[in-house]
């Protein structure tokens, strides 16, 4: 025996005496007073590089670990999307990991659906009851009534679940996200014959035009874009490039701008239709661009004819020298950019308005061209490395089939039951399925409704690769590795699935015959990347790990967006709202929270004590008022307000917010749990019950179109805001 091995085990036995009721088996009493003859340096930081799991935009990101744990997280100096930097939701992903509340082993329902009562199982007790139903429904030859359920995928990961569906033979497969930019692609589609997303050169642009984009806050891939903005602005000497806000919210990205005008909601597309008018009739656009897109100035004039100057501010609410000033300045400013955003896509007309912006770009020949608009990266062999996104209508299609009873078994990761607005049924169609299986770090709303929770591996556990969405005009490819050993009995989502394929057998296990994701992951790089040789490979695949990836950023794909002969200009319909004007006079306008997203974030306290940045409220949920209509209806700053709509009603504080427009109130997604862990559970309210299910013409969901009303309650809202004796008392119960 060593004699560091003798004073090492001396020490242990005693300090076992005092400290064996506090210490699990597996930790080290003292681990490094004394450092091992092998492994960790005490003290001595290693980084490992990966990729960002908080959005689909698929940042780069370089993870300090420190004697055996995950340190800080920050972004990687050689990734092209986020170029070192990292937006507060991919620096909170660290509190993943260390969540005081994480699912710990695999559990079964104990008590009724939602009661949070659980039975706690082993892993093989656990892949036997996945794998007997799975069986049930191949011996009835039922295989189409299994459901997978899952945010956007990219990469090895939505290969192998397309894989898994497929070969067990059920075709619903889902892949939705309450911001997927379905309507984007389609916009895409129709104007330019195929749906790749944009890519923004806004870092060149000398002006840029915004409806409703909010790319610094979510907006495709906000980092880049946040990032981008910054070069526009400071980047070159003596050009600062000018940026005009189009939307009835003014949003961190509106108050970055230097003018906005408040155009009301569901005239964005109208106001888009006039600009076009005047650029036409004051002969201001690319008269190449025109031509080879099969564009006839006159022809469209003529067409646009019904979009005079007085129409079109007597609907926008805007001035007529406004809308004058920023068609010529749009016009002559080259190069310029025009973008939408979520806020025009949710209103019943956001189709028809989405490609009236483009159309924008169109004419004054903003495509294909530095400071413009270009195709966005997609994976040149898709094939291989496919993008999983599905559409509204899909899902629409998956609730029906719950509804009616046709799907028998659901295996859902992500939290669908916080995330789908409830006006779409699916909460209540989710009630009908037998047999529900969550795939889960916390004991979130959709795991309190499963019958078997599997716990997932946080992200810094995992292995996998990302395509980032629409954030470089060259293909990115991004690798994830663990940076630390799993903390518990816990298992990554896809070797769940591949010990299910092998328990199974037959088709599915020959289509899935790896034994583990590392390894199914090694395999797709080796078809994607290998010359032949084995050794050539192992040396890739090193250096992917060690640099989080592989970046052409010098290497542009020869893709160009272009006017479709067959595109048809539609003018937007008159938007419509659910709820009656006279009883609801409201426009209510949900938007993604800087700090949860989609409410992905909602579990980290460090997110929760961080000032939202326009109204600096912590840890809870508020609504934005005008100062006139708060005036009209008696309304304070943290009074309690009841906002009700056709659907439902939410009980929240006022911030009374001269950023918004008068007809219009806002509230951010994010809070409103049932669970999800001790900072998110029973926090602030869900925006989404609010809504109606009100579609427009492609059946994408008009989520801005509901109208409510308001009515004070109370003094005591109990608003908690940056600076608030409270929010310091809450800091400090979570030692921040």
């Amino acid at each position: 025996m060593k004699r560091r091995t003798f004073l090492q085990l001396g020490g242990m036995t005693v300090a076992s005496a005092f400290l064996a009721g506090c210490q699990s088996q597996n930790e080290k009493l003292i681990p490094y007073l004394i450092p091992p003859d092998e492994g960790v340096t005490p003290g001595k930081a290693t980084y490992y590089a990966s990729s960002c799991s908080g959005c689909p935009a698929g940042c780069g990101i370089l993870v300090r670990v420190s004697e055996g744990r995950a340190k800080k997280i920050e972004g990687n100096p050689q990734h092209p999307v986020n170029r070192g930097r990292l937006c507060a939701r991919g620096q909170a992903t660290l509190q993943e990991l260390y969540h005081p509340d994480r699912i710990q082993q695999p559990l079964r329902r104990s008590g009724p659906r939602g009661s949070g009562k659980f039975q706690k199982i082993s892993w093989s007790e656990a892949l036997n009851l996945l794998a007997a139903k799975l069986t049930e429904l191949q011996r009835n030859q039922n295989t189409d009534s299994l459901a997978l359920l899952t945010p956007q995928l990219s990469g090895s990961l939505a290969s192998l679940t397309g894989t898994f569906m497929r070969s067990f033979g059920s075709s619903n497969h889902l892949s939705y996200e309450l911001l997927t930019p379905d309507w984007l692609r389609l916009a895409n589609r129709q104007s330019y014959g195929h749906p790749d997303l944009p890519f923004y050169d806004l870092a060149e642009t000398r002006y840029l035009l915004s409806f409703g984009a909010d790319f610094v806050e979510s907006h495709l891939s906000p980092v880049q874009y946040g990032n981008a903005f910054g070069r526009m602005r400071q980047g070159r000497d003596t050009v600062r490039g000018h940026f005009t806000y189009i939307g009835g919210r003014m949003s961190l990205t509106g108050a970055s701008a230097d003018r906005w005008m408040p155009a009301r909601p569901g005239s964005e597309g109208m106001l888009a239709l006039g600009l076009a008018r005047l650029i036409l009739a004051e002969s201001l656009y690319d008269k190449a661009d025109l031509s080879a897109s099969g564009i006839r100035p006159e022809e469209l004039l003529t067409r646009l004819q019904g979009y005079d100057l007085q129409r079109v501010a007597e609907e926008t609410g805007l001035a007529k020298d406004s809308i004058i000033e920023v068609a010529r300045e749009f016009a002559t400013t080259r190069p310029s950019l025009a973008m939408a955003g979520e806020t025009v896509a949710y209103q019943s007309n956001g189709r028809e308005a989405v490609r009236a912006i483009q159309l924008l770009n169109t004419l004054v020949g903003n495509l294909n061209r530095p400071g413009g608009v270009y195709p966005a990266s997609s994976d040149p062999l898709a094939g291989t490395l496919a993008r999983k996104e599905s559409s509204f209508s899909e899902l629409q299609a998956l609730i029906a089939g719950m509804r009616a009873g046709k799907i028998k078994a659901a295996l859902i990761k992500g939290n669908p039951v916080h995330t789908v607005p409830p006006a779409t049924g699916f909460q209540t169609a989710l009630d009908s399925v037998p047999f529900i299986v969550s795939f889960a770090t916390l004991l979130d709303d959709t795991a309190l409704q499963a019958d078997l929770v599997l716990p997932d591996n946080a992200a810094l556990e995992s292995w996998g690769d990302v395509v980032p969405l629409a954030g470089s005009r060259a293909f990115v490819y991004g690798t994830m590795q663990p940076v630390v050993a799993p903390l518990y009995d816990t298992r990554q989502f896809a070797d769940v699935l591949l010990a299910a394929a092998s328990r199974l057998g037959g088709s599915l296990a020959a289509a899935l015959p790896q034994k583990s994701f590392v390894e199914y992951l090694k395999s797709s790089l080796a078809q994607r990347f290998s010359s032949g040789k084995e050794e050539d490979f192992e040396s890739l695949w090193v250096e992917l790990l060690r640099n989080g990836g592989q970046f052409t950023s010098e290497q542009w794909q020869e893709k160009y967006y272009r006017w479709s002969s067959a595109a048809v200009i539609e003018d937007p319909p008159p938007p419509v709202f659910a709820g009656e004007a006279k009883q609801f006079p409201l426009n209510l306008q949900v938007y993604p929270s800087t700090a949860f997203h989609d409410g992905r974030g909602t579990p980290f306290p460090w997110l929760q004590q961080m000032p939202d940045p326009m109204s600096t409220v912590v840890w809870d949920s508020w609504i934005e008022i005008n100062p006139t209509t708060a005036a009209t209806l008696g309304i304070n700053q943290g009074d309690l307000v009841e906002v009700i709509s056709p659907r439902s009603s939410l009980r929240l504080p006022a911030v009374i917010y001269p950023g918004i427009r008068p007809d219009m109130v806002a509230i951010p997604l994010g809070q409103g749990h049932k669970g999800g862990g001790r900072y998110a559970k029973d926090r602030g309210v869900n925006p989404l019950t609010l809504l109606s299910l009100l579609k427009g013409k492609e059946q994408h969901a008009a989520w801005n179109a509901t109208r409510v009303r308001i009515i004070r309650i109370s003094q005591k809202g109990n608003l908690v805001t940056a600076g608030h004796p409270e929010g310091s008392y809450r800091s400090e119960l979570i030692g921040i």
